[in-house]
């Protein structure tokens, strides 16, 4: 369900005439900050947090996509980032959505830091010797003959290669055996009187064992060593990459094997499975975290099938529901129907309508899970399967608090004995109903999966209280399925209700010797069998008619019963149907807008939105296509977003986007053609000549129905743009829908451009990770001079000359003389691009970034060049602005700001790294705790600026110090931010980021006693003004400990700053320390704070609901340089004390130490208003570490030890350089 919407579009060049709204053409797209995840298209996503908390902060377009739009999308916990080109692919079914997923796509492990490489599942076209061929820079990683399908592996370094190959030569494609594009998804597994509950106790008495038939497991492997599982696994094979065979580190798949064939000889057979004689087939699919790749899981089923299992257990499947036609269940069905193999396969643990993949495949045997005492587990999910209507799950098992076999080492917190382990899932129904596939295929070894499939849901015992749609046919039910004379096809029935009626036909199938007269009846009224009775015959076929009384379904029902055949003897069987009565339909058709002049094409994103419920549906046409959506009848508002774009080469370029709100009443059928007529321009700026728009910026359209926090947003990454809107009829309003902009403007770091000429006409960018960077300005003649050889030099007169220099090595011993060369030539200013300098006196050097040569080369080319070149080192302003309109959309919008109405801040930004290095000073706005709009201001540090913010908004603030490598991926070490902060129009405000010292920033949250639990959650590397800290969790290192007044250890955990403690209840003084170390590997990335160790003495008692612990808080205030430095012969005076509303410091100790070891007492004296006067000596060239004791007047009292608080003089490796 969305009950709320943000819809929204930014566009990457200027469109109709229209001033470019965002961003300049030489606005820096380069993703900084966060973490990032590479699409098949090569765009880059930057974001931060994970799951449903996930946002995308920056999208960045791949090389040759400079001029692409995307679109941006929340939905229901998701974030989607979907370039233009993607969406038309996505819209024909040739691409998988989730490629797009963000949210999924880290959850699966694709991050830029988890993986450099995309897996794709390609098949799904007519068959090609050999199957699936891989485009040029892919590889074929593995191959699924059954499944007619293929795993590529595409370096994310290739993304954009590749997907031109997959995407824009769709005929070359399909050739090639590829007709659809998956994802390679991540699944995980879905989590003694079971078995008489079934009944396959009385089966063994009969001597049905299971005994000849092999059943294959795909989980997490075995306990090769369990006494349960001894002699029973006759095949394995490990599908993962962990490396270490089937051995089960997991404990999943050991405990859903011995269900399905466990002796129970660690138990004396009490734990014995469903079908102990049979032999297991033992797949891993599953690493040891217990996820796994579909590919991992495909490449199982068919190795499984290969093998001879006649019935394949999978205790695993996604969380998402899927219609059965995602790679894993189109799997499923076409090696259920190859091979004749039964795939009993969990419906999953997620609630309503949550069917998800492989259980969602026609052919699969999907199981749902009731309690010991027979009712339906509040877990299990349930259907139907949406879309392509179906009964799932089709039958039901216990799945309860199931004991079965416990891997070594594996599942202590659910261990009932060293041997056996207690788990409730669908995960743990599922090997309930393998074993008893296995119960029956013993008896009829030539029977398909699919007369295994119907023998045993027809012959379901009910589950009373539950629907069809819970537990499709009911209980398995061992021996009824063993006595059954009589199956039937298909072994369910299922409709979406319409206008009118339907008839199907079910065909009896006699497996006995002599023919059997069935009395048909029906158990509801929803469904009628033509035929009273019926006489099927002797190892023949019958088939009797049922009409679906379709038009009888009651709105909004979701309804089921089941069609009974009886015979003779007390025998029946039972066909479950269910029947989806959505509320009364019609279908609604839109058509998508023709481009205006100027635009090649259109692509339309579409929500359409109930008005009274909030649900929504997310849809889109390509060009002036039409696209149909059956939705209950009512009244919608339809919020669009479509882009007019170009396509230039193989690429797509996006020219505007138009925004617009549309009301549709829906009866039976509704048409709408969508149109940008009208549409009017949305400018924003700032009355300061001086600055220029970044690329941050975005617009959109919020719709806010019932509260909730999902929606959808557009947005773009790169180039100038502009946005237009259509306005909403006069007196036509909305109800929740907000338009939203907003943008971040400053001063560029170089502007290039012919004396006279307009600052950007060149749009010349810095090299983001450059220290050579220039300030003032210069006016001459442009030469290039290549790489700078003595050839390139001859002739040259260089005097007074802005020289274009790229290096053809890296080295400095061969560039450095050149740079001398060139200061003795009299240039003026070297504008370079390259690597291996280490000089940058007394000659200024502009360090520009790889597109900027080429631009300036190419202008050159067309004859004498003079440049009039302006450079700063950090832009004076700064500017995050952002405006609204609620209830419509305007007649376009001048959103234009004085600065005199704006609320300051000034801001010092503080470094303990290299200086002049790159900075991103990051401010967002939310909306039920979903960023709109991320907007950002570069500087070089130390810096200060004014920043001016849109008032009366509630702004988050944040920065990093550093980014750093892990293996392939890049990762922001020392993140702060503020908490959202309203600011009031014409008041300055200060904000001192990345001061020193670094130390725990205790909050009301931090320790919090609720109950019996002490809950802590530190930010432990927090400046000394308090901004809040994020983990790190490549760098930071250490330990909480909670231990009794006397050190006695009550527990610990191995994070800092993160824990949860049971605790008596008595009210007694405790000891927390937090010992934590930050290291980013690069001896420059974190320089200050590298550990500290904060030990509290605090009292705490039960409290009844959660309720702070009161901590002795320092608020350190040091009078440090930008770099957080003192001189090295100064003596270094700063106060202390307690933060802001805690208890006076009655006692305070100082300690300092410039080895780390070795500490030398302080001066610390009582001063005014509770603070403390602390003097340490002139340190000399060092890093100081200083050890603070302070007690307040309760007795609490804080130890703290920060290594390498602060500089002295300047000890680090490039103080040299900067001299």
């Amino acid at each position: 369900m969305l009950a709320a919407l943000l819809v929204g579009a930014a566009i990457p060049a200027t469109a109709a005439g229209d001033a470019p709204v965002f961003a300049d053409p030489g606005a820096q797209a380069t993703p900084t900050g966060g973490r990032t995840v590479t699409l098949l298209t090569g765009d880059v996503v930057t974001y931060s947090g994970s799951g449903n908390s996930l946002q995308i902060e920056r999208i960045v377009p791949g090389e040759g996509r400079e001029g692409m739009g995307f679109t941006r999308h929340h939905v229901d916990g998701h974030e989607y980032a979907v370039p233009i080109d993607a969406a038309e692919q996505i819209e024909r079914g040739h691409v998988d959505q989730r490629l797009f997923d963000v949210t999924e796509l880290v959850a699966s492990g694709y991050g830029d830091g988890d993986t450099s490489a995309l897996r794709l599942v390609v098949g799904d076209a007519p068959s090609v010797a050999g199957g699936p061929r891989a485009p040029e820079h892919a590889r074929v990683a593995d191959r699924f003959d059954t499944a007619r399908a293929a795993v590529l592996s595409v370096p994310k370094k290739n993304a954009g290669a590749v997907w031109e190959q997959l995407a824009t030569t769709s005929s070359a494609a399909r050739s090639a055996g590829i007709g659809k594009v998956w994802l390679d998804g991540r699944v995980k597994a879905s989590l003694d009187e079971s078995v008489p509950q079934i009944g396959a106790d009385e089966a063994h008495r009969r001597g049905a064992t299971g005994k000849g038939v092999k059943v294959a497991v795909l989980d997490t492997g075995y306990d090769k060593g369990h006494p349960d599982l001894k002699g029973r696994v006759v095949a394995e094979q490990d599908f993962t990459e962990d490396g270490e065979g089937v051995q089960d580190h997991q404990g999943h798949g050991t405990h859903v094997s011995s269900i399905v064939a466990g002796t129970g000889a660690a138990s004396s057979g009490r734990y014995a499975g469903v079908a102990p004689g049979a032999d297991l087939v033992e797949g891993k699919v599953l690493d040891n975290s217990g996820r796994g790749y579909d590919s991992w899981i495909i490449a199982g089923m068919e190795w499984a099938a290969d093998q001879g299992a006649g019935i394949v257990s999978m205790s695993l499947g996604a969380n998402r529901a899927s219609d059965g036609t995602d790679a894993m269940s189109a799997a499923v069905d076409r090696i259920s129907r190859e091979h004749g193999t039964l795939f009993v396969i969990a419906a999953g643990n997620t609630g309503d309508r949550t069917i998800g993949a492989p259980g969602a495949a026609d052919e699969a045997l999907t199981v749902g899970s009731v309690t010991k005492s027979g009712a339906l587990s509040s877990f299990s999910s349930r259907g139907p399967r949406e879309g392509r209507w179906a009964v799932k799950p089709e039958i039901a098992a216990p799945g309860s608090s199931i004991v079965a076999a416990r891997a070594a080492g594996t599942l202590g917190d659910a261990a009932v004995s060293s041997s056996y382990a207690s788990l409730s899932g669908t995960s743990m129904a599922t090997p309930h109903v393998a074993g008893a596939a296995a119960l029956l295929k013993q008896k009829h070894p030539s029977w398909t999966g699919q007369q295994l499939k119907s023998a045993l849901v027809g012959a379901a015992a009910d589950v009373r209280g539950t629907t069809v749609d819970e537990t499709g046919g009911g209980l398995v039910d061992v021996p009824a399925s063993l006595d059954a004379k009589v199956t039937a096809a298909p072994a369910t029935l299922a409709a979406r209700a319409s206008g009118s009626d339907e008839t199907r036909e079910i065909t009896w199938t006699n497996t006995t010797g002599k023919a059997v007269r069935l009395h048909v009846t029906s158990d509801s009224n929803l469904m009628k069998p033509g035929q009273e009775s019926v006489t099927v015959p002797a190892r023949g076929t019958a088939t009797t008619t049922v009409r679906l009384a379709l038009a009888q379904a009651g709105a909004g029902a979701s309804l089921g019963g089941h069609v009974v055949a009886d015979w003779p003897g007390k025998g029946h069987v039972s066909v479950p149907v269910s029947v989806t009565a959505d509320d009364e339909s019609g279908v609604l058709t839109l058509t998508g807008p023709a481009p205006r002049e100027g635009a090649e094409d259109t692509s339309t994103t579409v929500v359409v939105q109930n008005e009274k419920t909030g649900d929504s549906l997310l849809t889109g046409v390509s060009g002036t296509g039409s696209r149909n959506a059956t939705l209950p009848r009512g009244s919608y508002r339809l919020l669009v977003s479509t882009w007019e774009y170009d396509k230039v080469g193989r690429t797509v370029v996006g020219l505007t986007a138009i925004h617009s709100v549309r009301r549709v009443t829906l009866g039976e059928n509704a048409t709408v053609r969508l149109s940008t007529d009208g549409a009017k321009p949305v400018r924003m700026g700032v009355d300061d000549a001086g600055v220029r728009t970044t690329t941050s910026g975005a617009t959109g359209l919020v719709s806010s129905l019932g509260g909730a926090d999902t929606g959808l947003v557009a947005t773009s990454a790169a180039g100038p743009y502009a946005v237009q809107v259509v306005p909403t009829p006069e007196g036509e309003t909305y109800d929740g829908l907000m338009l939203f902009g907003g943008t971040s403007w400053q001063q560029r770091e170089i502007d290039a451009h012919e004396p006279g000429g307009k600052p950007q006409d060149l749009g010349l960018q810095l090299s983001q990770y450059s220290i050579y960077r220039w300030t003032g300005s210069v006016t001459g003649k442009v030469t290039d001079i290549g790489g700078g050889t003595d050839e390139e030099l001859a002739g040259k007169d260089l005097k007074g000359a802005i020289v274009l220099w790229q290096p053809t090595k890296s080295s400095p011993s061969v560039n450095n003389p050149i740079y001398q060369k060139l200061t003795d030539a009299g240039v003026a200013l070297i504008l370079y691009q390259g690597y291996g300098l280490s000089v940058y006196k007394p000659t200024p050097i502009a360090a520009v970034n790889a597109e900027s040569m080429p631009l300036l080369k190419d202008r050159l080319a067309q004859g004498p060049l003079t440049l009039t070149v302006d450079g700063v080192d950090t832009s004076p302003t700064a500017y995050f602005l952002f405006h609204k309109s609620d209830g419509a959309i305007p007649a376009g919008a001048d959103w234009y700001d004085r600065r005199a109405d704006l609320a300051r801040i000034r801001t010092t930004e503080r470094t303990h790294g290299y200086p002049g290095d790159p900075k991103g000073l990051y401010a967002w706005t939310t909306w039920h705790g979903l960023r709109l709009v991320q907007q950002m201001a570069r500087y070089r540090v130390p810096a200060a600026q004014d920043v001016y913010v849109t008032p009366g908004v509630p702004w988050t603030t944040a920065t990093f110090h550093y980014q750093y490598d892990v293996g392939d991926a890049v990762f922001p070490l020392g993140t702060l931010l503020t908490a959202p902060t309203v600011y009031e129009a014409g008041r300055t405000y200060a904000d001192d980021w990345m001061s020193a010292p670094f130390n725990p920033a205790p909050g009301d949250s931090s320790v919090v006693r609720d109950g019996d639990k002490l809950r802590v959650a530190f930010p432990v590397f927090s400046d000394a003004a308090g901004h809040q800290s994020e983990y790190a969790p490549q760098a930071d290192q250490g330990t909480t400990v909670l231990a009794a007044d006397d050190g006695t250890v009550v527990d610990r955990n191995d994070r800092p700053g993160q824990a949860v403690f049971d605790l008596p209840r008595g009210d007694r003084w405790y000891r927390l320390t937090i010992d934590a170390q930050r290291d980013g590997g690069d001896p420059v990335t974190w320089q200050l704070g590298t550990r500290v160790t904060s030990e509290w003495r605090l009292r705490s008692g039960h409290a009844a609901h959660a309720t702070p612990a009161r901590l002795v808080d320092l608020d350190y205030d040091l009078p440090l340089s930008g770099t957080n430095s003192v001189g090295a012969k100064d003596d270094l005076t700063y106060t202390v004390g307690a933060a802001k509303g805690d208890r006076p410091v009655t006692s305070l100790k100082v300690w300092y130490a410039t080895d780390g070891a070795t500490w030398h007492r302080a001066t610390a004296v009582r001063g005014d208003a509770g603070r403390w006067k602390v003097t340490v000596p002139a340190a000399g060239t060092a890093k100081v570490s200083l050890r603070t004791t302070a007690t307040d007047t309760s007795g609490a009292a804080l130890t703290e030890t920060l290594t390498d608080a602060y500089n002295s003089g300047c000890p680090d490796m490039w103080c040299d350089e900067q001299g």
